[in-house]
C-alpha cells in the first residue's frame, strides 16, 4: 500500500474542552511582531480583537452548540 501523496491539513484543531494556554496575548503579540517585521502595520485598537478572532478561527474547529 502506498501512502497518499496529498498531505492532509493539520488545522483546524479540535476545539479544546477548556481554555488553551497556548492561545494567549503573548501569541497575539508574537504574531503582531511578525506582521510588523514583514512590513505590515502593527495592530491597534479593535485590530487586536479581529486578530484574535481570525487566529482562533484558523486554529480551532467551531464548537457546535445545541
Amino acid at each position: 500500500m502506498t501512502p497518499d501523496a496529498t498531505p492532509r491539513p493539520v488545522y483546524p484543531l479540535p476545539a479544546p474542552a477548556d481554555t488553551d494556554p497556548r492561545f494567549s496575548y503573548g501569541l497575539l503579540h508574537d504574531i503582531a511582531n511578525a506582521l510588523q517585521r514583514n512590513g505590515f502595520p502593527r495592530p491597534d485598537g479593535a485590530d487586536w480583537a479581529h486578530l484574535m478572532t481570525a487566529l482562533g478561527g484558523f486554529l480551532y474547529q467551531i464548537k457546535e452548540t445545541s
